[in-house]
């Protein structure tokens, strides 16, 4: 039946697709004609035939196609195979559409007498002229705010897991920072630099509409600590690259006005694939990747003979000997051998330092940790999707696989996941989409306990690190892993036998993490203009981490080591009474190994309601306007119990010394631990749009949030953002007509407040029960001691943007980019002040700090070259960001701004970097430092509160200045080659610690001893300081002030950060016709590609030390060189 054109306009809603780009005008249905049903007045013209078939991006007939002709909407729905007959007339303009790819038009004139096919692009190309904002969609024309479009094609890392690692050089104004390369650590992302002094500077992450909320609390800044909480800090871990459509990244406050006081920071919001009408397709892509395990040569590491050598001096001077062997927490080979003399097991020779028969054997040593620990491991990953459907439904269901045997013998994952997508056309006004996504991982890693930060000496330190690198970095080479007969040899380490592998068998942790949400979307249509929407969406995530601790791993060894006299009394690990102090320590672990257990449940709840109005008067007046309303609620529960006495051994029998529990309630652990958190926020919003001829945008947003994290009062709860902007279209101007050079150029400006809830507080008292010291233990009972003070005041930190910038397309599309500036200011941030003491603490936490920044970035795209089958594009982006402490109330401690991650102090960067003045080396050898007043002194007090910059020089900030990248991608024929390089510069680095606070021979010695002081006038063509004896060390240095540990600290240990890294090249090769008809396919192509390949530029001072990555140890790995073969075929 032929149908009226106005009839098929009030149905053009069935054929809208999920993201706004603009609706078919006829339903899908068998090859019909079908004819607007007026008269035409006009003179009939002479009609030809048009034959021809309508084809997808992978040559496939489209069925159900709309051929059309565009004046007078007179057209046919193409047959089964795309193919199609419409009569025109010569002057026609024939128009091909279907549902979810761009239309395509073409004069008919040039179609007669010959039977042609048409190629429609999916959607997926056309993302790149909307903004998905996760609550609407904006024609990017029209957009005033700040954003950027990645597409997945263009930026997808094969062999990478972790889609948000992809972003790194892709974005103006966005920095990726690799801190980690373990599976489940998310990087390190600040969008335009840091908004906040303490709190998380992390992006928000928001899937298909929806904040993806974290599982745990971890900060930007921890992100490096290599705890074993960031191995679940990623928001995405769990998502399938595979499923990607695309990213938006919305960077100032326009753009992320909907998010209200969560957006601080900025957005991503990701789009996942959805199916698409046409015939069922299914895809497979797969890849596997080998990455290249680190050596020797990277490092400036001293091997066997040249540690033995210093060893001689260290023995020398009193460092090593019998006696410090006897009591030594740790000693390698001649620790060892002292070891053995004392137990008449080698005999002493008196011409030597002990047994230079023994010491030989190890001399040659050469031990490469790195061979023994890590390996050229593979990385497989694996996903099959399917799609399909029709005008009323349509479906994406994918399936993936990733199986990582670990680039260490100590870590591996497996991962598996669901996405399924049905979208339904329900009635003509209605629609509906079901989004089920789940993930599950099984995951190991090194054993670890978490960092602590030393405020002796400004350090972090971690108890019983068995990190892989950090050990092949840090440990004697002249150490062997096995003996002459084959068998494991010991050290000591802990007080306790020790040996690498034989801890990471029986110290290691298991890490479990289910992640499972289902989502719905309504959407129903009561006019073509007015739309209300609602979106809900359960999610459960449950992560289970197991430390297993056996009986035989040095960590539990070390809780019973007491061998001897002198060995009790110095371990540490032992337990003395005390209501009994003058026994003997004992151990409170006298078998068995520890069975640590950590979980954390989320439980989240989110609920949105849209209303949106977009009338339109006239061709000149076009308005939109939204308004909603969202309820989030989040509950987490975090638990845990540290298991003392677990035999392994005896078949998992639970044996606990009862003086363990004592002892960690003397110390303040608890043995068991249960919290719960309960999250609730609620926002309301409205956004008013309005454009003239779509030449000028004018647009309000305001949102009004409250949460129950803050204070008590509603004025500490609840808060209101808001946003103002602009744009024009110039090139849509009268007088740009005559400049065919231009094809789009706008200038928008926007100004607004948004904000954060700032770092993870409580609005009551916080206490816990103790058991304070007394003499008897009548007088000994639980008091309750203050955690945190309340603050029923502590509300939102807060954020002032102002941004302009210009976007342009010139040449037909040959030259495209933007340029965007900003000025920011951060304030009522949460920090701690001094308080008067008076409510039992010190230090309070107020929204007493403010800090600028300011910023500009630059994106330009351009296409240099096409001539026939080659092409050759190019993308460069830069973004520099500069930040200023602007009120400060507490100034932090020398120890703390002179550690590596860098503090804040008035005047300065959030994360400035500060050092000790070095001075030169005395005529001892001894480092010397300018003081107060360009003193020079041996000794300065880390404890001491920093209110002038006396003592400290700033060095620059941690962060990064500016960042970018270059890509450059070439196509001839079937053939393509991508080369991708970032790069950042503006930001100075900590070197690795040289000197440690004591000598001993299990640890690795760097190349620089080498050119260590010997003798008098040394000082005069060398700076790396002296080995004194150990009486001289005793007398010329305290805790904290030691000159040696202060060399570590000074200037002339810290080196530029800026590099420029060859990120990765791809080469891809797209199966012919022909081939794929032979293979059976559909689509086929394969690539070849490297990441992480090499560094083209970094400071020479770094000796091997990644200007990315922190050596932080923990379950902390590098970003290894990986290379990667990845197939995808379609059938």
């Amino acid at each position: 039946m032929v149908k009226p054109l106005s009839f098929l306009k009030s149905k053009k809603w069935l054929l809208c697709t999920g993201i706004y780009l603009g609706c078919s005008m006829a339903p899908a249905f068998p090859p019909m004609a079908f004819a607007n049903g007026e008269r035409s007045e006009k003179p009939q013209q002479t009609k030809k035939t048009v034959r021809g078939k309508v084809l997808d991006e992978n040559g496939e007939g489209l069925p159900g196609a709309t051929v059309s002709i565009q004046s007078s909407g007179i057209g046919v729905a193409t047959g089964l195979n795309g193919e199609f007959s419409l009569e025109a007339s010569g002057s026609d303009i024939i128009v091909f559409k279907f549902i979810g790819y761009q239309d395509v038009t073409r004069p008919a004139s040039a179609l007669f007498g010959k039977e042609f096919s048409i190629r429609l692009e999916p959607e997926a190309k056309l993302l790149k002229d909307v903004v998905v904002t996760g609550f609407q969609e904006v024609d990017r024309k029209l957009f005033t705010g700040a954003a950027a479009f990645v597409s997945m094609k263009d930026v997808k890392i094969e062999g990478v897991p972790d889609a948000s690692r992809m972003l790194e050089g892709r974005v103006a104004g966005v920095s990726v920072d690799n801190v980690s390369g373990s599976f489940g650590t998310a990087p390190r992302i600040l969008i335009r630099g840091n908004a906040s002094l303490n709190g998380s500077n992390k992006p928000l992450w928001v899937v298909d509409g929806v904040v993806v909320e974290d599982i745990v609390e971890v900060s930007s800044d921890d992100l490096s600590s290599g705890d074993a909480r960031t191995l679940i800090s990623s928001s995405i871990a769990g998502l399938n690259p595979d499923d990607i459509a695309s990213f938006e990244v919305l960077k100032d406050a326009s753009a992320t006005a909907l998010y209200g006081a969560r957006a601080m920071n900025g957005v991503i919001a990701v789009t996942t694939k959805r199916g698409k009408s046409g015939r069922t397709s299914v895809n497979y892509s797969g890849s596997y990747s080998l990455r290249r395990r680190p050596h020797y040569g990277q490092f400036n590491i001293m091997n066997s003979q040249q540690e033995m050598s210093v060893y001689r001096d260290l023995v020398n001077k009193g460092w090593i000997d019998a006696t410090t062997a006897a009591r030594a927490k740790n000693f390698g080979v001649v620790g060892k051998m002292y070891d053995l003399i004392a137990k008449k097991q080698i005999p002493w020779d008196y011409d030597g330092l002990g047994n230079n028969d023994f010491l030989r054997q190890y001399e040659g040593a050469n031990t490469d940790w790195f061979d023994l620990l890590f390996k050229d491991s593979f990385t497989q990953q694996h996903s099959v999707s399917l799609t399909s459907g029709n005008e009323k439904s349509r479906y994406y269901v994918s399936l993936g696989y990733l199986n990582d045997n670990g680039q260490t013998v100590a870590d591996e994952v497996e991962r598996y996941t669901l996405s399924t997508r049905a979208d339904f056309n329900v009635t003509d006004k209605f629609d509906v989409g079901i989004n089920l996504t789940g993930s599950i991982r099984d995951q190991k890693a090194p054993g670890t306990t978490s960092r602590e930060f030393n405020a002796i000496d400004g350090t972090f330190t971690r108890e019983f690190d068995i990190n892989p690198l950090g050990y092949a970095l840090n440990t004697a080479r002249s150490m062997r892993p096995y003996d002459s007969d084959g068998e494991l040899e010991y050290f000591r380490r802990n007080y306790a036998p020790f040996n690498i592998i034989n801890e990471l068998n029986n110290n290691y942790l298991g890490i479990d993490v289910m992640d499972l949400s289902l989502q719905a979307d309504l959407k129903y249509a009561i006019t073509d203009n007015l739309k209300i929407s609602s979106t809900l969406q359960y999610r459960r995530a449950a992560t289970r981490r197991e430390h297993r601790i056996k009986d035989k791993s040095n960590q539990a060894e070390a809780y019973r080591a007491n061998s001897t006299q002198i060995i009790s009394d110095a371990n540490q690990y032992l337990f003395t009474d005390p209501d009994k102090p003058n026994t003997n320590p004992q151990s409170i672990l006298p078998s068995g190994g520890f069975y640590n257990l950590s979980e954390n449940i989320l439980d989240s709840y989110y609920v949105r309601n849209l209303i949106s109005w977009d009338p339109k008067i006239g061709d000149a007046h076009e308005f939109a306007i939204l308004a909603g309303q969202e309820i989030r609620l989040a509950n987490r529960q975090e638990s845990g119990f540290d298991g003392w006495g677990f035999q392994y051994e005896r078949g998992g029998v639970v044996v606990t010394n009862p003086q363990a529990i004592r002892a960690n309630v003397l110390n303040g652990n608890d043995y068991f631990d249960m919290r719960e958190f309960r999250d609730r926020f609620m926002g309301l919003f409205f956004s008013a749009g309005y454009t003239f001829r779509q030449k000028y945008m004018l647009n309000f947003t305001t949102r009004y949030d409250g949460s129950n994290q803050l204070g008590k009062t509603n004025k500490s709860r609840f808060f209101p953002t808001w946003n103002v902007s602009g744009a024009w279209n110039i090139s849509e101007e009268g007088f740009m007509e005559s400049v065919d050079w231009i094809d789009r150029l706008k200038v928008k400006a926007t100004y607004g407040l948004s904000g954060s809830m700032g770092p993870l507080t409580a609005a009551e008292l916080d206490t816990r029960g103790v058991v304070p010291q007394r003499p008897t233990i009548g007088d000994r009972e639980t008091v309750l001691a203050i955690q945190n003070l309340a603050n029923e005041d502590l509300t939102w930190e807060k954020l002032n943007e102002f941004n302009a910038g210009v976007e342009f397309d010139l040449f037909q599309g040959r030259i495209g980019g933007g340029v965007e500036f900003y000025q920011r200011r951060s304030h009522d941030l949460i920090g701690y002040v001094e308080t008067s003491g008076i409510g039992g603490q010190g230090n309070k936490l107020g929204n007493r700090f403010d800090m600028d920044s300011h910023g500009i970035e630059l994106t330009l795209n351009a296409t240099p070259l096409e001539i026939g089958d080659f092409s050759w594009a190019t993308s460069v982006t830069w973004g520099y960001n500069k930040n200023e402490i602007t009120s400060l109330d507490l100034a932090p401690t020398i120890a703390s701004a002179v550690k590596a991650e860098g503090d804040a102090m008035l005047g300065k960067a959030r994360r400035g970097l500060y050092s000790v003045r070095y001075a030169g080396l005395n005529n001892q050898g001894i480092p010397t430092f300018y003081g107060a007043e360009g003193k020079v002194v041996q000794e300065i007090y880390l404890q001491d509160r920093i209110d002038e910059f006396q003592e400290l020089t700033y060095e620059g900030s941690v962060d990064p200045i500016a960042n970018g990248g270059w890509v450059n991608s070439f196509r001839y024929g079937r053939f393509s080659l991508m080369v991708n390089i970032t790069y950042r510069y503006g930001n100075k680095i900590r070197l690795n610690d040289l000197y440690p606070r004591s000598f001993d021979d299990f640890s690795a010695l760097p190349k620089e001893f080498a050119d260590r002081w010997a003798l008098p006038g040394d000082e005069a063509v060398t700076d790396i300081p002296a080995i004194v004896d150990r009486r001289t060390d005793l007398n010329i240095g305290n805790a904290g002030v030691n000159p040696f540990q202060l060399y570590n600290k000074s200037d002339i240990r810290v080196a530029d950060g800026s590099f420029v890294r060859l990120k990765n090249v791809t080469v891809s090769y797209t199966l012919s016709p022909a081939l794929l008809e032979r293979l059976g396919l559909r689509t086929g192509k394969i690539s070849l590609q490297g990441n992480n390949l090499a560094l083209l530029y970094s400071d020479d001072k770094l000796n091997g030390q990644d200007p990315e990555f922190f050596n932080s140890g923990g379950v902390a790995l590098p970003v290894p060189t990986m290379y990667t073969m990845s197939v995808n075929f379609g059938f």
